[in-house]
Formats: C-alpha cells, sequence, structure tokens
C-alpha cells in the first residue's frame, strides 16, 4: 500500500515500531529492531525519516517502508531511555556554513549529549554536560545551529554544529525532590501544543526508570507485605 508521509502515525510499543494510517488506523508498516531489547521508544520524524531512540541506541528507519538505514550503539551512554531532537536546517543554510550538508541529530541519556548526521548515523560531537549530573537531559531546538538542554538541575546551551557549551546556568541549590529538568518556550509550547508525548511536558523516561528501580528493589528484598 502506498501512502504519502503527512498520513502516516509513527508509534512505538514493546520494542516494536509501527506506522499506521491517520485516515482509518490501518497498519501501513511493522519494525522489530532486532538485538535492541524492550525499552521506552523515543520518536521523531524529519523528512523520510523516522528517528528512534531506544535502550542506548539511535536508529534511523524508512518512513515509508519502515526499512533501517542506520544505527548507531552510542557508544558510552548505556543502555537506558534516549531523548532527542533533529535540527532543521534554516533557508540561509545554516549547516553550510559550519561545514556539514546533513542535519543534526541531537541525542541526549544520562548525563551526556551528542551530535549525530542524519545522513550516515555518524557521531560529530560529544558533551558530557559539565557538572549535570546522569539525570535523563531534556532538549529544545531554540534555534537552527542552538539547542537548550536541561539535566540535574542546570541549563545548558550548545552549539548544534560542534557540541560546544555556550553558557550554563545552575537554576536550583534544592538538595531534595528530582532533579529532572522540563522546560519551555513560547516557540515550544506552540509546538508542544500538537505533541503530547514530549519528553519536556510528559518525561516517559523518568517513569521507566522509577519502575526499574522499583523491580530492582522487589527483586533485591522482596516484595513488601501489607
Amino acid at each position: 500500500m502506498t501512502i504519502k508521509s503527512e498520513n502516516l502515525l509513527v508509534c512505538s510499543t514493546a520494542g516494536k515500531i509501527y506506522a499506521i494510517s491517520k485516515t482509518d488506523g490501518s497498519q501501513i508498516w511493522k519494525t522489530e529492531l532486532k538485538g535492541i531489547h524492550d525499552g521506552v521508544g523515543s520518536l521523531f520524524v524529519h523528512d523520510d525519516k523516522v528517528y528512534v531512540g531506544m535502550n542506548g541506541y539511535l536508529v534511523a528507519l524508512n518512513l515509508i517502508n519502515g526499512t533501517e538505514i542506520w544505527r548507531n550503539s552510542l557508544s558510552g551512554m548505556g543502555y537506558n531511555e534516549v531523548s532527542l531532537a533533529v535540527a532543521r536546517a534554516n533557508s540561509e543554510g545554516e549547516g553550510a556554513s559550519h561545514g556539514t550538508q546533513s542535519h543534526i541529530v541531537v541525542v541526549a541519556s544520562y548525563g551526556k549529549v551528542y551530535g549525530i548526521k542524519s545522513e550516515s548515523g555518524d557521531i560529530v560531537w560529544k558533551n558530557k554536560l559539565k557538572n549535570g549530573g546522569y539525570e535523563m537531559p531534556s532538549l529544545i531546538i531554540d534555534s537552527p545551529d542552538k539547542v537548550l538542554v536541561g539535566c540535574g538541575k542546570l541549563v545548558y546551551k550548545i552549539d548544534i554544529y560542534d557540541g560546544k557549551t555556550i553558557w550554563q546556568r545552575k537554576i536550583s541549590n534544592c538538595l531534595l525532590g528530582c532533579s529532572h529538568v522540563t522546560m519551555a518556550t513560547h516557540q515550544s509550547s506552540l509546538q508542544n501544543a500538537f505533541s503530547y508525548t514530549g519528553f519536556c511536558n510528559n518525561p516517559i523516561a523518568q517513569h521507566s526508570r522509577k519502575e526499574k528501580e522499583k523491580n530492582k528493589h522487589e527483586i533485591a528484598y522482596g516484595s513488601s507485605i501489607m
């Protein structure tokens, strides 16, 4: 079945990726990411690709048929949930001025942020988010060449094309409570009005992490009896 890309709804659950028709809900394709176990799948559709972040991997799929184009094991990020966003080149060719014709996929997981070439899947840069700890970072693409990152009670502004930190600011000195940072700008809030499962306004990775910690505790100490 041939279908226009704008009529596709891409979904992820139980470690598999699905594309269904927004018109009648019929399944167009289904892809199982072999070698990547079940996990919370973050999704981003850009041009002719679906980018999937799951269990420490970034995978690019063909939007029309679901075939895998490339994958990156994101060395150094471990096997955790991955948040991601794609920087769109502006009309003046921002990417070309930085020596690249490829869009940059920004991926983040537990205290680290990487820049990945959208065409090849190669890592362009790594940023370890100094003093950010090992929390799940949240991302906002602020402009074609800047990304805002929240992690461990700090906020960073990072150049998308070289990964350098432009500035960082600690927004809280509180010692207690969840240190996951959520963020919003006027533009990002307009975008989130059409995206109800974004990490910043619905941090599902944090819920998944708590469930994992709960399960580990029950395995180690046994379930409490009420």
